[in-house]
């Protein structure tokens, strides 16, 4: 890939899961990413990320899994929200 996305989603991942079990994080890792069109028109964007740290739930080989949907079309910029729930807010 010629970004560093999927870096700076760890790093904040991990500032933000820091935050939330106040231990030390050993690593967070890209699990993979997927695209979902489906009709009706629904669009959705989800990375799971791997999460180890020193922290019960935490602690396994596997680490505690932390899904990511993304809140807007990576082509357009337009809010995965449906229509009337996006114009609501």
């Amino acid at each position: 890939m010629n970004c560093n996305c999927v870096e700076d989603l760890q790093i904040k991942i991990k500032d933000l899961v820091h935050k939330k079990i106040n231990a030390p994080i050993n690593e967070v890792t890209c699990l993979g990413s997927s695209f979902v069109l489906s009709n009706p028109p629904y669009m959705a964007l989800a990375i799971p990320f791997s999460v180890r740290a020193d922290a019960p739930g935490y602690r396994s080989q596997k680490g505690k899994l932390v899904p990511v949907h993304a809140s807007f079309c990576p082509f357009c910029g337009v809010s995965a929200k449906p229509e009337t729930e996006a114009t609501a807010t």
